[in-house]
């Protein structure tokens, strides 16, 4: 009897080390801090979920708030119990999709959000975000080299190499109208 019992507190203690939870990918690149915040503590106050905030690109085809899902959920409601804790948070899911998007593939027991903030003057599918628009660009086939670098903090950095004056740099602010 004592190993039967020794034997079920072992098993007991594996099933529950097998037991996780599923891991949602949020695509937090457009939110700002106090919506990463709310949609974070959402998903944390539920307790069934894992939340992992990125800032990667979404895949072209994204034009409204999605919900990726892999096809080996541990539990097939996660998927509209993450819909629910989204919607709560203020980010309601247009799109249910399997699997993959773009190159982006999600297998295991996780799912992904990519969300966009909501604009009521705007359409999310017409929308060029700032966020996009940080990086360095560079001219080709100039006579004189010129680079342009807009920083994550709304500076910019232009540097023009000239025959004359060898690198001049121009340092600013630069805004972004939609």
């Amino acid at each position: 009897m004592k190993i039967f019992s020794h034997a079920l507190v072992v098993l007991v203690l594996l099933l529950s080390g097998c037991a996780s939870k599923t891991t949602v990918h949020v695509y937090a690149k457009y939110l700002d801090s106090t919506q990463r915040d709310k949609i974070s503590n959402a998903f944390d106050s539920s307790q069934r979920y894992r939340v992992q905030l990125n800032e990667f690109d979404f895949p072209a085809s994204v034009t409204e708030n999605t919900l990726l899902y892999s096809l080996i959920l541990l539990e097939p409601e996660a998927i509209d119990i993450a819909s629910n804790i989204s919607a709560t948070a203020g980010f309601t899911v247009q799109r249910i999709e399997g699997l993959s998007k773009g190159n982006h593939w999600y297998t295991k027991n996780s799912m992904a959000l990519f969300l966009l903030p909501k604009d009521k003057d705007k359409d999310n599918r017409r929308m060029f975000f700032r966020q996009d628009l940080v990086n360095e660009y560079k001219a080709k086939d100039c006579s004189e080299a010129t680079s342009l670098y807009f920083h994550k903090d709304g500076s910019f950095t232009l540097g023009m190499a000239t025959k004359s004056t060898g690198t001049d740099m121009v340092i600013g602010v630069w805004k972004y109208r939609q």
